[in-house]
């Protein structure tokens, strides 16, 4: 007989079910990114000039084993979209940590990161930016979805 999962647990040995903390110490920073995020013209022009280098760059370093990047495009409200393909079998948490890595090629000060499943295709949305006054140029940002699908979809 299969035991259902019971609701309140949020990984599998947990019998607190609660934590011990909010992290309410750095929601500022968040909140910052979230209103640059909804200023006009906040996102950069041309990513596929400033960044899709940076991805390339991730396989030139080998730090890109486990993913192949098969295509990028640029939408017209400025999101790079790129799709990457998976080792077959790797894990949630081969994804996760190989998606990282591209992540981390492009990343500026500030960042966000939402991963979602929709089937087999994990996608990362992310946000990222130079917020006022925190580097040698104006204040600016990216958005860029990362899709990794299995071999061959």
């Amino acid at each position: 007989m299969t035991q259902q999962p019971d609701p309140r647990r949020r990984w599998d040995t947990d019998d607190r079910y609660r934590g011990v903390a909010d992290a309410s110490a750095f929601a500022a920073p968040i909140d910052a990114l979230a209103v640059l995020a909804r200023h006009p013209h906040w996102v950069a022009e041309e990513p596929e000039a400033h960044l899709v280098p940076h991805l390339h760059q991730v396989f030139a370093d080998s730090a890109g084993d486990g993913l192949r990047l098969v295509r990028t495009s640029c939408d017209a409200d400025g999101v790079l979209t790129a799709e990457l393909e998976h080792a077959a079998g790797a894990s949630a948490r081969d994804i996760r940590r190989q998606a990282w890595v591209f992540i981390a090629a492009i990343a500026e000060p500030a960042a966000s990161v939402h991963e979602h499943r929709d089937g087999d295709q994990v996608s990362f949305d992310v946000v990222t930016g130079i917020p006022d006054n925190a580097g040698p140029f104006a204040s600016h940002g990216h958005s860029v979805r990362l899709v990794v699908r299995p071999p061959g979809t």
